[in-house]
């Protein structure tokens, strides 16, 4: 019976130490994100049509970089393609001195994502945020 008690227990040791472990996990190296385009429209109203307008607008590397113009009508609109993950940025003010209000919005894929207004002669309507 002793003999029976330790050839089963070498047995039970000889296959418990002869095992070995099949699925080793092996660390993935990460994915990268891909960027995600979005469409950008930037609109301006005013009730005087000579505004003084500044915003953020891609350069010719996809930067967004600062731009300004004078707009000479009562409603104007600015699009853009880019990559999520910006700032957007846009402002405007009468271009002379006057108490007729400046409306000034940022669309973003065609829903309205940020907006302000002025009537004040001194102040300017800015509207901004990162998306």
């Amino acid at each position: 019976m002793k003999r029976i008690i330790l050839a089963f227990a070498v047995i039970i040791s000889i296959t418990a130490v002869s095992c070995k472990k099949e699925n080793d996990l092996q660390p993935q190296s990460p994915v990268a994100a891909t960027p995600v385009s979005i469409n950008v429209e930037y609109k301006i109203t005013s009730e005087s049509a000579d505004v003084e307008a500044s915003y953020m607008f891609p350069n010719a590397d996809g930067q967004l970089e600062m731009k300004s113009e004078t707009i000479t009508r009562a409603a104007h609109s600015v699009s853009f393609s880019c990559i999520k993950g910006k700032f957007f940025y846009l402002e405007a003010s009468n271009a002379a001195p006057a108490r007729k209000s400046v409306h000034v919005q940022i669309y973003i894929n065609g829903v309205l994502f940020q907006e302000a207004s002025s009537s004040s002669p001194s102040q300017k309507a800015i509207a901004s945020g990162n998306y």
